[in-house]
């Protein structure tokens, strides 16, 4: 080859890197749909989306909108920004806690080319008359800024078209931050780079800002990564959708640790004991335990403490709590008028221990009470106290709750989601519609409770005992009843978007991963 063959050949290979450094460089600083998203701070809990048509994740958005603490509430510009990204041919999304109860939320779109233009001429498509209603566009007093006033918001909307996408903010200031953000790639996240499933259409990240270990020796932000897509159910018992999901950026150490520590083991989904109907149950194999169990995270140190009233020793308590347990509600228990869910632990380990667990637990909890015998199980049994009381084992199983035995008689269901042979670190299975109707109904029950303590309250007592004491001695045997710390209408908000949604698998696979399934019947 000639020198001037070889030298067209440099220049010509030159020329497509530059072209194509040239082109990423555009794409990450003009037309990336994320370049419009400024980089949060790591210390703010924030959620990021990003998704294409279809598949906004509108169960995220009910939590952030619906009920009466939603920090998104119907008739608030940023409530608007969230129903226009469900509209959009492709949608990112910035949900930052500013703190002092302030959240602010980063919006830049897509839409077809004649919907894009006719926002630059400051008109508002059809697609955004759902999000913006009885609505009207003015001029927003700086070049190429349209201002969004609608009837049904409180204030109004604020954007700008850039290329191909339509930034929006509720705050002109927002905006004004998102534009500046676009100039420079360290202030925005046109290049960030999802990791989980990169071909499918919707990708989320969530961070805590370091809430979680705030008060830890060593403070750092949870964060998780996940990408969804749907499915097509050929049946009810077919998930509707699913989601892989990672922890991401904990740091080498953490994450050395956490492989380290949790081991991905078969279960036995023959005998998982899984109470009917479900609302939540929850499977997870703990490592080994050390220490004193008062000094264990909750709410391992809540199954200590009561392990400790039953008189176990704290090698057996450790030794219990050590394996895979199960935690369900679920099933059916009545106190007075109410139809209330039960409550079923599930432990597992040698047999001996489990049976000394067992008596352990009627001869201290419930005074050496005579339950009657259980079919499939070997020994302990049930009895009612009024209330239905559960503990029974068999094998090298222990199953300690509040419920009635045919809550437990039903066939076996873990094996519908988890296969035998499946190694996993642990699962959830939660039924959200139940849990929402289950909420309203242990609110009422508190409510009612309380108004009948008030009732038999002695009624010419006006506090005061005559011996200086500031507050009333409190009955050693008859704590506050309360089923839920909610009221009745915080209560029945969240109950409400619960019931608009389905049921769940979570699947904790691996130390750092797993999947999600979702359905859109309820658990039969």
């Amino acid at each position: 080859m000639t020198g001037k063959a070889k030298y067209a050949v440099v220049t010509a290979v030159a020329a497509v890197i530059v072209a194509a450094l040239f082109f990423t460089y555009t794409l990450w600083n003009s037309s990336g749909i994320l370049t419009m998203i400024p980089r949060p701070e790591e210390s703010q809990p924030y959620v990021l989306t990003e998704t294409k048509e279809g598949s906004y994740p509108k169960a995220l958005s009910a939590l952030l909108t619906d009920g009466v603490y939603a920090l998104l509430k119907d008739g608030t510009p940023r409530n608007a920004l969230l129903t226009a990204a469900s509209a959009a041919k492709e949608a990112a999304l910035l949900v930052v806690d500013g703190g002092a109860g302030m959240t602010e939320v980063y919006a830049s779109f897509r839409f077809t080319p004649s919907d894009t233009a006719a926002l630059k001429k400051g008109l508002l498509p059809d697609i955004l008359k759902g999000a913006f209603k009885e609505a009207s566009v003015r001029a927003g007093g700086e070049k190429g800024v349209f201002v969004i006033e609608s009837g049904g918001l409180s204030s109004p909307v604020y954007y700008t078209v850039k290329g191909k996408n339509v930034v929006m903010a509720a705050e002109l200031s927002v905006l004004r931050r998102m534009e500046e953000a676009s100039k420079k790639s360290s202030a925005n996240l046109g290049g960030k780079k999802w990791n989980q499933e990169k071909s499918w259409p919707a990708h989320i990240e969530i961070s805590d800002g370091g809430a979680i270990t705030a008060n830890a020796e060593h403070k750092f932000p949870i964060t998780v990564e996940a990408a969804w897509r749907s499915l097509d159910p050929k049946s009810p018992s077919d998930p509707a959708g699913e989601i892989r999901w990672a922890l991401v950026n904990l740091g080498k150490p953490v994450e050395a640790y956490l492989s380290s520590t949790l081991k991905a083991r078969k279960w036995d989904t023959a005998d998982c004991i899984i109470p009917e109907p479900l609302l939540l149950s929850m499977g997870i194999d703990l490592p080994p335990l050390g220490g004193d169990p008062k000094d264990w995270p909750f709410p391992l140190s809540s199954l200590g403490e009561i392990a400790e009233n039953l008189d176990m020793k704290d090698d057996q308590i450790r030794e219990i709590l050590s394996g895979q347990t199960v935690f369900s509600l679920g099933g059916q228990n009545r106190i007075l008028w109410f139809s209330l869910p039960g409550f079923l632990v599930e432990f597992s380990g040698r047999s001996a221990l489990m049976n000394e667990l067992v008596d352990s637990f009627w001869k201290n909890l419930f005074f050496g009470a005579e339950p009657k015998p259980i079919p499939g199980f070997t020994f302990g049994g049930t009895t009612n106290v009024p209330f239905s009381v559960i503990g029974a084992g068999r094998d090298g199983i222990a199953v300690l709750g509040l419920t009635t035995p045919q809550s437990i008689n039903a066939k076996n269901r873990l094996g519908k989601f988890l296969k035998d042979d499946e190694s996993v670190v642990g699962w959830m299975l939660a039924d959200l519609p139940r849990i929402g109707g289950a909420l309203s109904e242990m609110t009422k029950m508190s409510s009612f409770l309380g108004e009948e303590s008030a009732e038999d309250a002695e009624p010419y007592d006006d506090g005061d005992s005559g011996y200086g004491e500031e507050e009333p001695l409190a009955e050693p045997l008859q704590p506050e009843l309360s089923l839920s710390p909610f009221d009745q209408g915080i209560t029945d908000s969240f109950g409400n978007v619960l019931k608009r949604l389905g049921r769940v698998l979570i699947v904790w696979e691996k130390p750092l991963s797993g999947r999600i399934n979702w359905y859109k019947t309820a658990a039969k």
